[in-house]
């Protein structure tokens, strides 16, 4: 008997904070992915254990709208807004995505985004493979590819580059993540990979605001 994935047992929810632009912290956090996602971080509990975003399935995601910058936060342990400095958030909406998930039965036609950060890895003779990034058809072949794995049978996909993503990992060298939006229609073939991919998040770069994938009922 098959088991049923931990997190598909959680609650999963959504913060939408509506970002005060003049803010300098705001300012700071949305030119600097290592700051965003230290604060991030910093809306969770302390113990955690050594891998604190995955024990919560914290995904983020910043959408620039033309009303100012929103910041998704989704994750299976609420946030806390009081680990915000005041004056960073307009608004903060709130909202438990377990109904939309149950929604997203077989057969069911979902819009859908996801920044991610596709990739390969290319090995020489001799030498350890190493990760290049995907653009073009490359790129789209590969969110197929990914869409397939969370359940998604692609109707239409669209891909739309974006900045690139730099972060700092410690003593580490920085890192860099080149990021391509991919949004589109997509018929539900697997409710359950689907699922726990939302929750879980895809590809590379979920530190930093990558592979939060959301899905909303299409209509045409």
């Amino acid at each position: 008997m098959s088991t049923v994935p931990e997190s598909l047992t959680r609650t999963v929810q959504l913060a939408q904070l509506r970002l005060e632009e003049r803010s300098r912290d705001v300012h700071r956090d949305l030119t600097d992915a290592t700051s965003l996602h230290n604060r991030v971080q910093a809306l969770f509990p302390d113990n955690l254990g050594p891998q604190p975003r995955a024990a919560t399935n914290t995904l983020f995601r910043v959408e620039r709208e033309a009303a100012g910058p929103v910041l998704l936060i989704q994750s299976t342990l609420p946030i806390n807004r009081n680990g915000l400095p005041a004056g960073y958030a307009r608004d903060i909406a709130y909202r438990d995505l377990n109904p939309l998930l149950d929604w997203a039965a077989e057969g069911r036609v979902v819009r859908y985004r996801v920044d991610a950060h596709p990739s390969m890895s290319q090995s020489l003779p001799g030498q350890r493979g190493k990760r290049v990034p995907l653009r073009g058809e490359e790129a789209l072949q590969w969110w197929e590819r990914q869409a397939g794995k969370a359940g998604l049978d692609n109707q239409l996909a669209l891909d739309i580059p974006q900045p690139d993503v730099r972060a700092r990992r410690g003593s580490a060298k920085p890192v860099r993540y080149s990021v391509i939006r991919f949004e589109g229609v997509a018929r539900v073939i697997d409710p359950i990979a689907l699922r726990e991919t939302i929750t879980t998040g895809i590809g590379r770069g979920r530190a930093y605001g990558l592979g939060l994938l959301s899905i909303a009922p299409y209509r045409p």
